[in-house]
């Protein structure tokens, strides 16, 4: 986003040639507005409008104004077929172009920056903040990824290679040129890139393995935006879909999931985890208990007609909630205040609280397949998003802790270790706290068998250190990595603030080995220094 609070920017859009379009983005707290504008809204008839009245396609397709406004506006010619004036009986047909000169108030995104994961000559990858859609459609034009962009680089065009939903966060794929959008093309087409998301969903997801669904899925109701899993596989609208998931992480009241879609249906993820009966937490469609009843639509249904009538008056005449913001009293699910525009009239809704523009759902990784063995293959990786780790920075913390009770040396590195099932704290360690040359890990570990008795832990252990866990040893001991990876998938995912220098060590390769062995490798950013300063306490020099 650009930093100056208020500018003006006069160009001809390149959509609309036979127009000057003149907008003015400004930052406003957490949003980023623009200042309503006239514009000649244009499309071809679609191939599911055809043979239909014009009036029902509006009033059936777009919740921007109320069905009113849309009679109001048809019966007195203000929208343009073939440029001719229309009435309400006018039938739309194939090759038709429709015009709508509106006066428009887009929406507010947020004022979260675009960053930028990597770029070259033909591509830019970017990790896309939630509550921005991709590009110009519907209600949204210039505050879109691809005008923000065009905007914040010197008129920069570029093409999604990959699209993710208006609250969706995460990497998107843009094409700068023609070769930067064949680099991929073809192969998102072949399905031949691995896509890796995070979501964070209620309860307590199964650990220790991963769950396949391979439900097929259906648009339901464009107009709300409702998909559903396609029940009878015969259905002629169902589409093939398939997700796999696998748990990060439980915090006792809700789980981060890693979610693999091996085809990309229009809200695969959030349709299959609400199926399976574990929906985003913060999902305002798919687990809306004002909506779908206690069940959230665990397991699907055949009727839709009552949920669509209510997510129809979501952003409309009632407030947005989830399972994770419900609703305090049933009266507030029931009105928004309202503003009007003088120059249109048009009812305008009221701006949207920061969390209704962030959803619990995040492109994580993309990566062409067997991205580690052939040349010319690629990987693009984000962080973890900040409402995925926060629930584990208060682990990190006592591990930095734990590595502070390190006694001083200068051959060595002080590390704190952290053992955690679901939310309890299942024992912490540091380094040489036992009798030997130990590693943290090895401490926490050792320390909760002597108090058990035996030598195992909980299937689902979250493990969190200071510094990545050792792969080699100058000693001649078990290197940790080895030793975490003896406890089969009992520690289903680990928590690292900072990788190892090195100092001692070239290159330590744990963080393959564990991943290569199913166990999730995660790093919480922000902790490096302190790392850092806790490990070397003691050492002469500091690399």
């Amino acid at each position: 986003m650009e930093n100056t609070t208020n500018f003006r920017i006069r160009r001809l859009d390149k959509d609309q040639a036979d127009q000057v379009i003149e907008y003015e983005p400004y930052i406003d707290k957490y949003l980023c507005k623009i200042k309503p504008y006239y514009f000649n809204y244009k499309a071809f008839c679609k191939e599911r409008w055809r043979d239909k009245k014009l009036v029902d396609i509006f009033t059936k397709e777009f919740r921007d104004r109320p069905a009113e406004y849309y009679f109001d506006v048809i019966s007195k010619g203000g929208v343009v077929v073939n440029g001719k004036p229309t009435t309400i009986d006018t039938i739309v047909r194939n090759g038709d172009m429709i015009i709508h000169k509106v006066h428009r108030h887009e929406p507010p995104v947020t004022s979260k920056s675009i960053k930028v994961v990597y770029q070259d000559d033909d591509l830019m990858v970017i990790d896309k903040p939630s509550g921005i859609p991709v590009h110009p459609t519907g209600r949204y034009r210039y505050n879109t990824v691809t005008k923000i962009i065009e905007r914040q680089f010197d008129g920069l065009v570029v093409h999604p290679c990959n699209r993710l939903d208006t609250l969706t966060s995460g990497l998107m794929m843009l094409a700068k040129t023609r070769k930067g959008a064949d680099k991929l093309a073809d192969q998102l087409q072949n399905r031949e890139v691995e896509k890796m998301y995070i979501a964070q969903v209620i309860g307590e997801f199964p650990a220790g393995k991963e769950i396949t669904v391979d439900q097929p899925l259906k648009t339901i109701d464009r107009k709300v935006s409702l998909n559903a899993v396609a029940l009878d596989r015969n259905d002629p609208f169902a589409k093939e879909s398939k997700t796999i998931f696998r748990r990060i992480s439980y915090n006792g009241k809700t789980s981060i999931v890693q979610c693999c879609p091996l085809t990309g249906r229009t809200h695969q993820i959030r349709v299959h985890l609400q199926y399976l009966g574990f929906p985003i937490a913060n999902d305002p469609i798919y687990s809306n208990k004002d909506v779908w009843g206690e069940s959230l639509g665990k397991g699907g249904l055949n009727d839709f007609d009552e949920v669509i009538s209510k997510l129809d008056i979501l952003g409309k005449t009632s407030s947005l909630g989830s399972w994770m913001y419900p609703h305090i009293k049933e009266q507030d699910v029931v009105q928004l205040t309202f503003s009007r525009c003088p120059d249109c009239d048009v009812e305008i809704p009221p701006d949207p609280k920061e969390h209704e523009l962030e959803l619990w759902l995040h492109a994580y990784c993309y990566q062409s397949k067997g991205s580690l063995k052939k040349d010319g293959s690629w990987s693009y990786k984000t962080e973890f998003p900040g409402w995925a780790l926060l629930p584990h920075t208060q682990y990190m913390e006592l591990g930095l802790q734990q590595a502070k009770e390190c006694p001083p040396t200068t051959t060595a590195f002080s590390v704190g270790a952290v053992l955690v099932h679901d939310s309890n704290i299942l024992e912490v360690g540091y380094s040489r706290e036992l009798p030997g040359n130990t590693h943290a890990e090895q401490c926490a570990m050792e320390k909760y068998f002597t108090k058990i008795g035996k030598r195992e832990l909980p299937l689902g252990t979250v493990l969190y250190t200071t510094m990545e866990p050792c792969s080699f040893r100058l000693s001649g001991n078990k290197p940790c990595v080895d030793r975490i990876i003896e406890m089969g998938n009992s520690i289903e995912t680990i928590f690292v603030g900072v990788i190892e220098p090195d100092t001692f060590v070239k290159k330590n390769d744990g963080k393959n080995q564990l991943e290569n062995a199913g166990i999730n490798y995660v790093h919480i950013p922000g902790y490096e220094e302190k790392c850092i300063e806790a490990a070397t306490k003691g050492h002469d020099n500091i690399a």
